[in-house]
């Protein structure tokens, strides 16, 4: 029994430098990997290829899935994804801080064209002429704005801008096991008058 004790011992500090050189491995690399728990041992995942996804509605954050109310930690994609086309929304959950998005993708890179919707005291007084993040975390870059709708010019006035050049990386986000997040089709309205 003693050496059956030990066995199990020395057993466990060999899978946990495993798993620790994993990490460390991916660190290097920069990939991301999850670990999923498999009965007795952990079992490591490569990071998702958006664009091998199979066609269906999907979200991406940049934080793990925080496992409690919230529909998303970070900052997050909800999409639906038809082939090489993505049409969906870039932003921060709880917030109505987002962008519409739409365009064919690449790996985990998205090309297209984006929609940002601005109500009230929210308005942006100038829209940038050359390149730009959107966001602090420096994914989306946009160019090419143009105010395509604006209704009223009170404070409830709503301003459309369309960005006719778009590019998103979520290299290295987490996907959720199922969208949680407002559909894009409640959010974004393309179809413009």
């Amino acid at each position: 029994m003693h050496i059956r004790g030990n066995f199990l011992q020395w057993g466990g500090v060999f899978i946990a430098l495993l798993v620790g050189s994993l990490i460390s491995y991916s660190q290097v690399k920069g990939q991301q990997i999850l670990f999923f728990p498999n009965e007795n041992f952990w079992l490591a995942a490569q990071s998702v290829n958006i664009a091998d996804l199979t066609d269906g509605n999907y979200q991406f954050c940049s934080q793990p899935d925080p496992q409690d109310w919230r529909d998303g930690a970070g900052v997050c994609l909800n999409f639906q994804k038809a082939g090489n086309h993505v049409d969906g929304y870039y932003g921060y959950p709880h917030s109505d801080n987002f962008i519409c998005i739409q365009g064919t993708v690449d790996k985990n890179q998205i090309a297209g064209e984006a929609l940002e919707i601005l109500w009230g005291g929210n308005h942006q007084h100038k829209i940038p002429q050359s390149a730009f993040k959107w966001d602090s975390e420096g994914r989306l870059t946009l160019s090419q704005g143009n105010i395509t709708h604006s209704a009223n010019n009170d404070e409830d006035a709503v301003k459309r801008i369309l960005y006719r050049k778009a590019s998103l990386n979520i290299e290295g986000f987490y996907q959720y096991n199922r969208p949680r997040m407002t559909p894009p089709s409640q959010l974004c309205e393309w179809n413009l008058k």
